[in-house]
C-alpha cells in the first residue's frame, strides 16, 4: 500500500481527519501530519516511521528512525510529547526552521496497538497548553476509525 497516493481512499481519509484535527486550534497548527510505523504497512519489523498525509510546507523528513527525534520518542514511550521550545530539545529533528513548539500524540488502531502518531508543529513558542493537549489527545481517539 502506498500511503502517499493522494488519490487513494486511505490517503483521503487521513487528510480529512487531519483537517478536523487542525480545526481544534487552526491559529497555531502551522504543520500537521501523520507518521506511521513502517511495519504497519510492510507487515515486517522496521525501525522507521513514514510520513502519511500532512497539511503544511513539504518536508524532507518522510522516513525517520523510531530511535530518533520527538516523533520517535512519542512512539517509543507510547505517550504524548509536548515540547514548548524545540530549540531546547536536543532530540528535536527540525522539519522547518520556523517551528518553535511541537506536540506529538501516539495513535492506536482498532485493536489498540500504537501504529502512528499525530505530529503538530507550531511557529509559536509554548503553543500547546495543557487544555489543548487534552483536546488533541481526546480527538486522537477517533483515529482508529481510519484503520482496518
Amino acid at each position: 500500500m502506498n500511503i502517499n497516493d493522494n488519490s487513494s481512499p486511505f490517503y483521503q481519509a487521513q487528510l480529512s481527519w487531519l483537517h478536523q484535527a487542525k480545526e481544534i486550534a487552526p491559529e497555531i497548527c502551522d504543520w500537521i501530519g501523520l507518521y506511521f510505523k513502517e511495519s504497519y504497512f510492510i507487515k515486517a519489523e522496521s525501525e522507521h516511521l513514514i510520513l502519511g498525509a500532512f497539511i503544511g510546507e513539504p518536508t524532507e523528513h518522510t522516513r525517520i528512525p523510531i530511535s530518533r527525534g520527538i516523533c520517535g520518542l512519542a512512539l517509543r514511550t507510547e505517550s504524548v510529547v509536548n515540547v514548548p521550545d524545540v530549540r531546547l530539545a536536543s532530540e528535536h529533528i527540525a522539519c522547518s526552521l520556523k517551528t518553535r513548539s511541537e506536540l506529538v500524540v501516539p495513535l492506536k488502531d482498532k485493536s489498540g496497538i500504537f501504529i502512528a502518531e499525530l505530529d503538530i508543529d507550531s511557529n509559536k513558542l509554548n503553543a500547546f497548553s495543557e487544555e489543548l493537549e487534552v483536546r488533541f489527545r481526546n480527538f486522537a481517539e477517533t483515529f482508529a476509525q481510519l484503520t482496518t
